[in-house]
């Protein structure tokens, strides 16, 4: 079946009326015309592509005319932002074009380069596309982007990702002294671990409840969070964590390995497992090393356990040092200091510790008789480590009941 299809067809027509008392005159005329060659073809015949020797041709991706993204030879791939951290999503962005050929574009996911055992090859249906996925977190993930034209040849380039975060930041905020009888300062220090780049600024407050509504006493206000610096004095991977904490981390284990004779062999194994590996415990009778992707704070905490102890890593994590002084401090009140911590996908979390009781009063020790005398000064103590009693105040906290022979 023979079909014709003319593009295009133009005519000019030319007509003139004259009227006069005697007659009527009327001209009409085609004074132009132009057609376009009309197409013929036989819907039945088909006709075979030209061959093509050469594979697709993949371009660099731009921003503008002066300024390329960074990827390699085109392929670009960036987690996106201001996602929940639990249904995170990537960006994948290919140009690819062929002269001759049509073009399809497919790709793959590996924890290895070139590898799909994340993900098979799977067709892409355009240049650019966004995909919610699950990926693994604290290690290199590898996309790869396969162009392939219509004569089966192809080109493949390769992008990849730091790391894949779908996990918040996590912490904690360590008060220097549980219990404190100091009626103005508080002390303590901020501890954060994050797959992603933290932002530079946080924020810090302090406040009757631990986390995001603990902010009675002093206001959220600016807070910067420095790198952690390696463990001076020690050698070997053990540099990279901090001394050892007793106890044994209750949290989600990475890994498991028996027969680690040292607590040395346990942080070589960590520190060969990836950034996501923060912390371990290695107990020295079992010789049995447990790595975690989390340290003690909100979502874990130690608990004694045989000969457990607790490393964390110290070479991706970021510190600062807090201190408040001139707050009006009230006995038997427990005070937080809590910190918001903020990553540049816009994922949020609050760190917290276990507070600062605040006490001015000595204990009442009960009926005292035949005491020399019972008076209270301001002074300096020797007590537990968890209470802060070392920096004297004007306040008289410090009761004294020295005794005769007799009374002991």
């Amino acid at each position: 079946m023979d079909l014709e299809f003319t593009p295009i067809r133009l005519q000019l027509y030319l007509f003139i009326e004259l009227v006069i008392p005697v007659k009527l005159i009327v001209y009409k005329d085609n004074i132009w015309e132009y057609k376009a060659p009309t197409i013929t073809k036989n819907i039945f015949t088909k006709h075979k592509k030209a061959d093509d020797p050469t594979p697709p041709n993949i371009e660099p991706l731009t921003i503008n005319e002066r300024r390329r993204r960074s990827g390699n030879k085109g392929c670009h791939v960036q987690q996106v932002i201001n996602r929940p951290y639990y249904d995170p999503a990537f960006i994948l962005e290919l140009h690819a074009s062929d002269e001759v050929s049509e073009t399809k574009l497919f790709y793959a996911i590996g924890s290895n380069q070139g590898g799909t055992d994340l993900q098979d090859w799977t067709d892409m249906g355009g240049s650019s596309l966004m995909v919610p996925a699950k990926l693994p977190g604290g290690i290199p993930i590898y996309w790869s982007v396969k162009a392939n034209n219509s004569q089966g040849l192809d080109e493949i380039v390769q992008c990849f990702l730091n790391t894949y975060d779908s996990t918040l930041p996590d912490g904690r905020v360590d008060h220097a002294y549980q219990i404190s009888s100091h009626p103005s300062k508080l002390v303590g220090s901020v501890v954060a671990f994050e797959d992603s780049t933290l932002k530079q600024y946080h924020r810090t407050a302090v406040g009757y409840n631990p986390g995001r509504f603990g902010s009675q006493v002093v206001g959220w206000k600016s807070l910067r969070l420095d790198r952690s610096s390696l463990r001076k004095g020690v050698s070997g991977q053990l540099k990279f964590f901090t001394h050892p904490k007793v106890g044994k981390l209750v949290a989600h284990v990475l890994k498991t390995t028996s027969d680690v004779s040292t607590a040395e062999h346990c942080a070589k194994s960590c520190v060969s497992y990836g950034y996501n590996c923060i912390s371990f415990d290695y107990e020295f009778h079992t010789q049995t090393c447990d790595l975690h992707d989390v340290v003690t704070g909100a979502n874990a905490y130690l608990r004694i356990s045989g000969t457990y102890s607790n490393y964390e890593r110290i070479g991706i994590g970021y510190n600062t040092a807090l201190e408040y002084d001139n707050l009006p401090l009230e006995h038997g009140a427990q005070y937080f200091l809590n910190a918001q911590v903020n990553n540049v996908l816009g994922y949020q979390a609050y760190l917290i510790g276990e507070g600062t009781l605040v006490d001015f009063t000595p204990p009442e020790p009960g009926l005292i008789r035949n005491n020399r005398s019972d008076t209270q000064r301001a002074d300096g103590c020797t007590a537990a480590v968890t209470q802060r009693c070392e920096e004297v105040t004007w306040r008289e906290n410090h009761r004294l009941l020295p005794l005769t022979v007799n009374d002991i």
